[in-house]
C-alpha cells in the first residue's frame, strides 16, 4: 500500500497541462471558424442587398424607357415632376437639385407603383432629362455618339437616371442611360 501512495505522489500533472493546452487550441480554432462564417454571412447578405438594389434601379430605367417609347412624351418644361429640360444649361426658373439626396429624389422624380418590386425598402424612382445636342457638339466629342446623330436625322436625346434601393436603406444604386427617340 505504501508503494501505491508513493506513485501517486510522484505524478507532476503533465497530462493535465497538455490537455488544457489542447483544449485552448481547439477553442481558438472554433472561435476563428465562427468569426469567419459570420463574416461570410454578412458579405453574402450585403451582396444580395446590392443585387436587389441594382435590379430595382434597372426596373425603373426600363419603365422610363417604356414611357419614352410611348406615342406621347411628357412635357419637359420643368413643370412635370421627374421630366427636366436640358440640365446642362441652368435656368433660374428651374429649381434643379444641386445634390440628389433621398428627399430630393422623393420630390423631383417619378416613383414606380407601390407593388412593382416587393420587399425593397423604397420603390424605385427615375427622372428623365431632355438633352439638347447640336451636330457640331456631337462631332466635337460630346457625350452623345456623333455617328448616331448622323444616322438619325432628327433624333431627340434623353438622359434617364434611376435610383433603386435594396432590402435596406443602406444599399442604393444609381443607373443612367442615354435614350434616342
Amino acid at each position: 500500500m505504501k508503494q501505491q501512495i508513493r506513485s501517486l505522489q510522484k505524478q507532476s500533472g503533465a497530462v493535465l497541462v497538455v490537455g488544457l493546452v489542447l483544449l485552448l487550441i481547439l477553442t481558438v480554432i472554433g472561435l476563428a471558424s465562427i468569426r469567419g462564417s459570420d463574416l461570410q454571412e454578412r458579405m453574402a447578405g450585403n451582396m444580395r442587398d446590392r443585387n436587389t438594389a441594382f435590379q430595382s434601379a434597372e426596373a425603373a430605367l426600363r419603365e422610363a424607357e417604356k414611357v419614352m417609347n410611348g406615342v406621347v412624351t411628357p412635357s419637359f418644361s420643368g413643370a412635370v415632376v421627374g421630366y427636366w429640360p436640358d440640365l446642362n444649361k441652368p435656368d433660374a426658373a428651374l429649381s434643379r437639385p444641386a445634390e440628389w439626396t433621398k428627399d430630393e429624389w422623393e420630390e423631383n422624380s417619378v416613383q414606380l407603383d407601390d407593388d412593382t418590386i416587393k420587399g425593397v425598402a423604397d420603390q424605385p424612382r427615375y427622372t428623365v432629362e431632355k438633352v439638347i445636342i447640336t451636330r457640331l457638339a456631337a462631332s466635337q466629342g460630346s457625350g452623345v455618339d456623333h455617328v448616331s446623330v448622323e444616322r438619325v436625322q432628327d433624333a431627340e436625346f434623353y438622359r434617364i437616371t434611376s435610383r433603386g434601393v435594396g432590402l435596406t436603406e443602406d444599399s442604393e444604386v444609381i443607373l443612367q442611360s442615354t435614350f434616342a427617340r
